[in-house]
Parts: structure tokens; sequence; C-alpha cells
């Protein structure tokens, strides 16, 4: 219960615990707001869990609040909120290069892809995790420190468009048809419209989504 307090520290006086299920003897699983943390009872140990009620499976990375799976059934500015909180967690180093490849940015990268809004989070991931490209100058200050970090935002995001491509590819290939008119999905794809249909016309356009980001 000390560990739970501890996780819970921040939460401070409003926090309130439900009981989502008990397995007697293994395991508990508390609610807090939107947090879901697993309670082991047989080694006191605490673990966060996705936020998607009945999962079980945690978050892979902390910035992260659901798992793999839920991360790609998100809405466009579910992800887009998660992918900027990631980058916001990580992007602290002084050399820019150690920004790069990071296994968090492909998993956000992948999921999406599979919604058909990698432009959205790949751009909200390069200004996060590293800077915008028009503030680097003033941010950092110093030529050769700006010319470092414009270099790494510009192989990153190619590295993110070959990942992005690859997952295109690899769902184009599952599918094998466009889900709006049913005609074959070719390998070729644009990275601006969704992969699992075949143009831009076939894309369906996004549903209205609510004046507040309110991730889940």
């Amino acid at each position: 219960m000390l560990e739970l307090a501890g996780a819970l520290a921040k939460e401070a006086h409003p926090a309130q615990l439900t009981l989502e299920s008990l397995t007697p003897c293994e395991q508990a699983v508390v609610v807090c707001g939107e947090r879901r943390i697993a309670l082991d009872l047989n080694w006191s140990g605490v673990q966060e869990l996705c936020r998607r009620v009945g999962c079980d499976t945690p978050p892979y990375y902390t910035p992260l609040v659901v798992c793999d799976e839920h991360l790609r059934q998100c809405d466009v500015r579910s992800l887009v909120w998660m992918t900027r909180d990631c980058g916001y967690a990580v992007g602290q180093e002084e050399d820019p290069v150690r920004l790069e490849g990071l296994p968090e940015s492909d998993l956000l990268v992948r999921a999406a892809v599979e919604i058909g809004a990698y432009t959205e989070v790949v751009q909200a991931w390069l200004d996060t995790c590293f800077a915008p490209l028009n503030e680097i100058d003033d941010m950092l200050g110093d030529e050769d420190r700006a010319l470092a970090m414009r270099h790494s935002v510009e192989r990153e995001r190619l590295r993110l468009d070959r990942v992005a491509r690859k997952e295109g590819l690899r769902l184009r290939k599952e599918a094998g048809t466009c889900k709006a008119c049913d005609h074959e999905l070719h390998p070729g794809w644009d990275l601006l419209s969704h992969p699992l249909y075949c143009s831009r016309a076939c894309t369906p356009l996004p549903a209205p989504l609510p004046p507040l980001p309110v991730p889940f």
C-alpha cells in the first residue's frame, strides 16, 4: 500500500480509489481517475496498466498511457497528445543524436499509420522531442549546436518515413483491397493518405473532434 500511495502522491487529496477487479490472494486492480494500477497481493508489487478498462497489459513506455494494441485504436487527437507528452519526456539530451531512433517514436509512428495520422504524429514528435525548425536558432543560440540539431531532425524525419512506409505496406498487404471501393491496394502508398484506402478520394473525412482533448 505504501508503494501505491507513492505512485498516487501527485493526485493529492482529491484522489479516490475504486476496485475494478480482484483475484483473491493474487491481484487487485484499482482505479484512480483514469489511472489503472495492478497490485500483486503476493509480492506487494505495483504496476500501472493500460488505461482501457479490462486490459491487463502495461504501457511499453512510461509517458504512454495505453498498451501497443490500444495505441492503434486511439483517435488522432489522443495519439498526438501522447506523442507530445512522450516527446517532452525524452527530449532532454544535450546531444540530439541520442534522440534519433528511439523505440518510442517507432511505436507511435506505426500506430499513427494505422489510423491515418502519420503527418500529425511525426510533426508532434519532431517538434517536442527535438525542436521546431523555425525555433532552433533562438533556442540554442549557438551556430554549431543549431546545425547539429537541424541535421538530427532531418535524419529522424527520413528514418520515420521509412518506418511508416514499411508499416503502411504491411497493412496494405494484409488488407488486400480498399475499404471503400474494394479495388486492389497496390504497393505504392502516399504517406499523406490512409494506407487502407486506395486514394485520398476514397479516404473518408475524419469524424468531428470534441472541443477539448479528452484522451480517454
